[in-house]
């Protein structure tokens, strides 16, 4: 098992070394160097919790609407849309349906705006 170690440490060397980055062993780390690695990995456990709850919400959310209709999207925004849906099983949809249920919910003055504007429009018509 050392050896294979030792190997490992060996290629590492070897890839640092062609890269021009100092060679450091986890021995010879100072303690700051150390304590400087953790918020790393704190900020990244967050991140990751953040993804599990943002993944498990679009999981969970209920689409029972039964109505279609045709969108168009830039073939970069369709291209994410299928890595996630390869990446999670979440379906393209579900992604949009999503995204505009939590649009309408962060600004509710738009469903105002809308009645307004279609009783100024009425009247207009009278």
């Amino acid at each position: 098992m050392s050896q294979i170690k030792s190997l490992a440490q060996q290629l590492k060397h070897k890839l640092e070394e062609q890269k021009g980055v100092p060679i450091i062993d986890d021995a010879e780390k100072t303690p700051v160097q150390k304590e400087r690695q953790q918020p790393e990995d704190k900020e990244s456990a967050r991140e990751a919790k953040k993804i599990a709850a943002f993944l498990s919400a679009l999981r969970e959310f209920n689409m029972d609407g039964q109505e279609k209709i045709l969108i168009r999207l830039d073939k970069r925004t369709i291209a994410q849309l299928k890595q996630l849906k390869v990446a999670t099983n979440i379906e393209m949809i579900r992604v949009i349906a999503f995204a505009l249920q939590n649009f309408l919910k962060s600004n509710p003055w738009l469903n105002d705006y809308i009645s307004e504007k279609l009783k100024q429009m009425s009247h207009e018509l009278d």
